[in-house]
């Protein structure tokens, strides 16, 4: 018996096949985003054996609990406020397990600013939100998509609009899908402004929370002139992003970042020694940590071309599967993700991708995947089409 292992001796050959199971999962993964290009994490080998707790508010460096990364989480807080135009003394934000608690997060600080408040998002947001909103007992109001994903403005107008009409003065939030799960279509931050000022809705009655889990990172590297509008210049109250999906973090975790001054907590906790102002309370030390080390292993200029890449090969599929014959289109030219009509199933159960309601699939290309991977996908559509075939929603817009 392995001295190190007492107890089970199957525990070795057991992990040795789930590692080999999983790494024959990768070849086939395209449908679900999450980047694989980890770079040398040894240097972080060292902490792996230390239980490191962020308990309580991430401001608060001290409190009774001192193994922490909080010193590190502020500075990963403090690249995105950056990234995405907070002001330098107006920033709030924590690491969280994943983008479904940094929203909840917003809606709950949402809820405890307005009176009342009514959750607006488009039919093509994450099915988070309507979570959170009923953990919270609010409200949901949802409001239709253009033909690629694009939340209708001139409908949350009018639906607002008769909201305010029956219940004047109470609170609208806005939950704005910067990249949706389906198709990556991005709803503009400035518009929903826009449309929320011609409703007649109060500056201090209304939070628009960005929910940019996937497409947040690579948007905010992109030049302010030309990119779409979903920062804290463009009227966000806070915004939220995952760090397992374009940061290549190994987990699950995410960051959300929101104006200080719409921030409350509710108070010191003589435990921990610092105020409560998160959702979970204790937090992973591990998540910031990463982060930390893979925004400084990268920095901008690095992050920048990986988006520039991943970019360039969701393009090279798109023309591909054009290329036999299979209709395939992006919802905005930055997208990481490329839609086409669902495969036959035969091909679905060797390459598992995400479908929607209306008879389409999709694939996104994540820093990581190899071009490899694509052509052999394109490869077995194109020999699976020549037993089957399927038909799928293509806008017109984007049929060409």
């Amino acid at each position: 018996m392995n001295p190190l292992l007492p107890g089970d001796p199957t525990v070795l050959g057991r992990l040795d096949q789930l590692h080999a199971d999983l790494l024959q999962h990768r070849d086939y993964d395209l449908g679900f985003p999450g980047a694989t290009d980890l770079p040398d994490m040894s240097p972080l080998a060292p902490f792996e054996r230390l239980l490191l707790n962020n308990v309580g508010h991430p401001f608060a460096p001290g409190g009774a609990y001192r193994m922490h990364t909080k010193h590190l989480e502020y500075e990963v807080i403090g690249f995105l406020a950056d990234l995405f135009d907070a002001p330098l003394d107006n920033r709030h934000g924590y690491v969280t397990t994943g983008s479904t608690e940094s929203t909840h997060w917003a809606l709950w600080q949402a809820r405890r600013q307005l009176a009342a408040p009514t959750v607006y998002c488009s039919a093509a947001a994450h099915y988070s939100v309507a979570k959170a909103a009923e953990l919270l007992r609010m409200r949901v109001r949802v409001i239709p998509t253009d033909a690629v994903g694009e939340i209708r403005y001139d409908l949350l107008h009018a639906a607002v609009v008769r909201h305010q009409r029956h219940r004047r003065g109470t609170g609208v939030i806005v939950v704005a899908s910067v990249g949706t799960t389906m198709t990556e279509a991005i709803d503009d931050v400035a518009r929903i402004g826009r449309a929320l000022d011609a409703a007649g809705v109060d500056a201090d009655q209304r939070w628009v929370h960005a929910d940019a889990a996937l497409a947040g990172v690579p948007l905010g590297l992109d030049d302010p002139i030309g990119r779409p509008a979903f920062t804290f210049a463009d009227g966000a109250h806070s915004i939220a992003v995952s760090g397992h999906k374009f940061l290549a973090t190994p987990f699950p975790c995410g960051v959300v970042v929101a104006l200080a001054d719409r921030h409350t907590d509710r108070g010191d906790i003589t435990y921990t020694a610092a105020p409560d102002s998160t959702i979970t309370g204790s937090r992973s030390g591990h998540a910031p940590l990463w982060l930390w080390y893979l925004l400084r292993y990268w920095g901008r200029p690095g992050l920048r071309i990986r988006a520039e890449n991943a970019r360039a090969l969701a393009r090279y599929l798109e023309q591909q599967l054009r290329g036999i014959g299979w209709p395939a289109w992006r919802a905005q030219s930055r997208a990481f993700t490329v839609v086409f009509p669902r495969p036959p199933q035969p091909l679905l159960e060797r390459w598992p991708l995400a479908t929607d309601e209306l008879g389409n699939a999709h694939a996104v290309l994540m820093p990581g995947v190899p071009r490899e991977r694509v052509d052999r996908f394109v490869t077995d559509l194109h020999n699976a089409l020549g037993v089957a075939s399927g038909v799928g929603l293509v806008p017109d817009a984007l049929a060409s």
